[in-house]
């Protein structure tokens, strides 16, 4: 699970952590290198993504012409072989022709997508926990400099905390680290509130 969850766009790390992805993974019968992998995802995400690429038909086109597909099923799968040194993937084993390389690049459209759609400000969201907020506060304090740095990671926190989930935040500062995601015009809405926040709370690179 590690190998996709370094590889693959934050709304699925949020989904595994949610409890709302399965695994499944075991050996083959004599071959104690070669495993069988199972995930099953949620059938919401998956009908979220095909409904966004529907809207879509020339980007959908596009993406099976160069062989991407979201999932259709809830249950994905795939064989391969791992080291039994490190009892990680193999490199062939991670190419896209491979089985589980296809399983990776299928799963990785669909969150990429999901994780794009959900950056934006939405009517109603999740309030940020206090856990989260310390966070966000912590990470300003970091990243960011001011007179009274906490009072103004603190104004800066609870700014984002008016307009955005937790999550989107994350969402958002995935998108602005991609520079594919960003040009589609996902995130613009978020650069400009960070920036707006930045000068009315008082803070410095």
């Amino acid at each position: 699970m590690q190998y996709l969850l370094q590889r693959i766009p934050p709304a699925f790390g949020d989904a595994v952590s949610d409890q709302l992805i399965h695994r499944h993974m075991h050996s083959k019968a004599g071959d104690d290198c070669q495993v069988h992998w199972q995930l099953t995802l949620p059938a919401k995400d998956i009908a979220e993504a095909q409904a966004l690429l529907q809207a879509e038909p020339a980007k959908q086109i596009m993406l099976a012409a160069q062989g991407y597909q979201i999932p259709e099923r809830e249950d994905v799968e795939a064989d391969f072989f791992v080291d039994p040194t490190n009892l990680q993937p193999l490199r062939k084993e991670v190419l896209q022709t491979a089985p589980l390389g296809k399983l990776r690049a299928s799963v990785e459209l669909m969150y990429a997508m999901l994780t794009q759609a959900r950056t934006n400000v939405q009517e109603t969201h999740a309030e940020w926990s206090p856990a989260e907020l310390q966070s966000a506060q912590a990470s300003c304090q970091q990243q960011f400099h001011a007179s009274s740095t906490e009072a103004a990671c603190d104004c800066y926190s609870r700014g984002l905390a008016e307009k955005y989930s937790a999550r989107q935040v994350k969402y958002n500062r995935y998108l602005l680290t991609n520079p594919y995601a960003f040009a589609t015009g996902n995130g613009e809405e978020f650069k400009r509130l960070d920036k707006t926040l930045q000068t009315s709370c008082g803070l410095s690179l």
